[in-house]
């Protein structure tokens, strides 16, 4: 009887054994495939037998990240997990930490100063954007990469060490930083800045310049891409010089440099991006090169003391918004080269509700049954057909040829009759003193 119990006991303690390690290995297998863990302040999920760190509480006020979640190591930080968590200023992240996804500190408005993990390859796209507070940062040896807009609108940030693994730093990673002052590229052979601009090593492209230059900037020869940002808020700038070997402007690159005044482009240019130029308020006049093709969307949009844009025959599209609240532009030119425009590119000016509303007295001077003809007419604005001016300059030119031909013939008939009205006079003369020679000489014969 006893050995029947314990072996009825026996069976029973083996199967709650085994019952309690296939609960395990199902809560184990549930938790493999992504079920969530929160702790009040950090939402976890399990992935690949290790956390990712999905979301923060944003009213949380924390300074570090754990490096163990219930007996798991935490080993990366997902898209947007600390977005917008305002009441963080300081935060260190542990070296278990091997990835940082994409706006993972975007809107961080109080982060002052961040420890990056030792091991982690890039600084993935927007992951500091709009971290106003944010001066300095030290970029861990291990990066490769600079995403875009990594470090967007990081108004604080002063001075970057470039890392000497640095191979890429990607458009408009640094765009907006308007107390950026220095590179420190002493380790990276990627990269140089010199005289307040960093280049690529070849210096063929432009990445980013100083926010302190000031007055003529002139880019050097053999650069042929400004990639975008690199300029943006450079706010002292004031007279442009572009060389010849530019081919490229990239996006928001001039971006509110509100002190710019005159921009020098050079015969070779063949691209304006998308709000290249946005913001520039003191920028007066423009002469495009024959060599220009697009001018991107917004390209120059606000840029409110621009009063004459000369556009030349070659340029083929202008984009949505291109020259929207030009407000001192009021009338333009436009080639017949020009096959595609955009809405509200010329014309318009933006309210203070972001409608886009007509601006009195604008008027343009376009091509009959052209692209720009089109928009004129769709959006009725005044203009005058450039076909038509041209057939009644060479009425007039013909016209004013006739009254030379006429007044030159009537010059050449006074002078013929001039001459000939001497010619009578004279013989005239001649025979009046050959009479008279001849009376007297027969007074001297008679006496």
């Amino acid at each position: 009887m006893k050995v029947k119990r314990f072996f009825a006991s026996a069976v029973s303690f083996a199967i709650m054994i085994s019952a309690g390690s296939l609960f395990a290995y199902a809560e184990e297998q549930i938790q493999d495939v992504g079920e969530p863990l929160t702790d009040g302040t950090f939402t976890f999920e399990l992935v690949g037998g290790s956390y990712t760190i999905t979301s923060c509480e944003s009213t949380a006020i924390i300074n570090d990240i754990p490096e163990l979640r219930n007996g798991y190591a935490v080993t990366a930080i997902g898209d947007n997990a600390f977005a917008n968590c305002t009441n963080i200023s300081s935060l260190k992240i542990p070296d278990s930490i091997t990835s940082i996804g994409s706006n993972a500190f975007a809107g961080c408005t109080s982060l002052k100063s961040i420890t990056l993990p030792s091991r982690i390859t890039a600084i993935s796209s927007g992951m500091f954007m709009g971290c106003t507070n944010l001066a300095s940062i030290d970029i861990p040896d291990s990066v490769n990469t600079i995403s875009s807009y990594a470090f967007y609108n990081c108004s604080f940030l002063t001075d970057v060490r470039l890392p000497g693994e640095l191979s890429s730093i990607q458009p408009m990673a640094f765009a907006e930083c308007s107390s950026i002052e220095n590179f420190d590229s002493s380790a990276c052979a990627s990269y140089k800045f010199e005289d307040g601009i960093l280049y690529n090593s070849s210096k063929t492209n432009i990445c980013r310049a100083s926010a302190k230059l000031t007055g003529d900037v002139y880019i050097p020869d053999g650069v042929t891409t400004i990639d975008a940002g690199a300029f943006s808020v450079c706010a002292g700038i004031e007279n442009l010089f572009i060389p010849s070997s530019v081919s490229f402007i990239g996006e928001d690159s001039f971006g509110y440099c509100t002190s710019l005044k005159s921009i020098d482009f050079s015969e070779g240019l063949s691209s304006i991006a998308d709000v290249a130029f946005k913001n520039c308020v003191s920028l007066q006049t423009l002469d495009f090169p024959l060599s220009l093709q697009e001018i991107g969307e917004g390209a120059f949009f606000n840029c409110t003391s621009l009063s004459r844009a000369v556009i030349a025959e070659g340029t083929k599209s202008v984009g949505t918004g291109a020259f929207t609240s030009c407000s001192s532009l009021k009338q333009i030119n436009l080639p017949s080269s020009i096959t595609e425009i955009g809405d509200y590119a010329f014309g318009f000016l933006l309210d203070e509700n972001g409608g886009y509303v007509p601006d009195d007295g604008f008027s343009m001077s376009v091509f009959s049954d052209s692209a720009c003809a089109k928009y004129a007419k769709s959006n009725k604005i005044e203009y005058t057909t450039v076909d038509g001016s041209l057939k009644n300059l060479a009425f007039i030119i013909v016209g004013i040829g006739v009254i030379i031909v006429v007044v030159v013939f009537a010059v050449v008939l006074m002078a013929k009759s001039r001459k000939s009205a001497s010619s009578a006079v004279k013989k005239a003369d001649k025979e009046a003193q050959e009479k008279a020679e001849e009376e007297n000489y027969k007074k001297i014969i008679d006496n």
